[in-house]
């Protein structure tokens, strides 16, 4: 695989950053695999005022990767200052508390909304993506730690954080069920991973 360009996403950018996230995480073609969450809810992941809210905030990036000029994979990063602020994300805790994340020497920025082209998975898009996310997130509010949620149930998903230094917290807050979640349980709940940068 060749090396992917990054950048920040553009307003222009919403309509396929909503295509792959959807098709990533719900795609039916996707269902079954260990990075789909389709078995557990299928509504839609996000929408294009979400993704365009997202893009236009100052405390927020979409991180792209491009494989010869295409998006191949995505991500989210916040930076936190606030502890009692909320996310925004729809895999963070949308109205809920964020578990402290600027306390004392800890200034962690969050990460979400990850999506690699299903039709690549596999192929180490996905370590790049998160370790670009990590050096970006350094870079741009100082964070000295990167903090996420994570259904419950996607034990291969935590295990696969786990290698790359990231440890379960305890931390765990409601899943954010909506009218248009689809899910097809509710015995879940987000969990909340941590990992210190430097």
């Amino acid at each position: 695989m060749p090396e992917p360009c990054f950048r920040y996403a553009r307003q222009s950018d919403a309509p396929a950053l909503v295509a792959l996230i959807e098709h990533a995480y719900r795609g039916e073609d996707t269902a079954g695999r260990w990075n789909s969450e389709a078995h557990l809810l299928k509504g839609p992941r996000t929408n294009g005022d979400e993704i365009s809210t997202l893009i236009g905030r100052e405390d927020s990036r979409f991180l792209i990767a491009e494989l010869d000029a295409r998006i191949a994979g995505c991500c989210l990063i916040q930076g936190l200052s606030d502890p009692a602020r909320n996310w925004s994300s729809a895999d963070g805790p949308a109205d809920s508390d964020v578990a402290a994340s600027s306390i004392g020497d800890v200034n962690a920025a969050y990460f979400g909304m990850f999506a690699i082209d299903p039709a690549i998975h596999g192929g180490g898009l996905g370590k790049q993506i998160l370790a670009e996310a990590e050096r970006r997130a350094q870079d741009l509010w100082g964070a000295n730690q990167m903090v996420m949620t994570v259904i419950n149930l996607r034990s291969e998903l935590i295990e696969w954080y786990q290698r790359r230094g990231y440890r379960l917290t305890g931390a765990t807050l409601p899943f954010p069920f909506s009218d248009t979640t689809g899910e097809t349980t509710r015995d879940f709940h987000l969990t909340e991973m941590r990992k210190d940068l430097r």
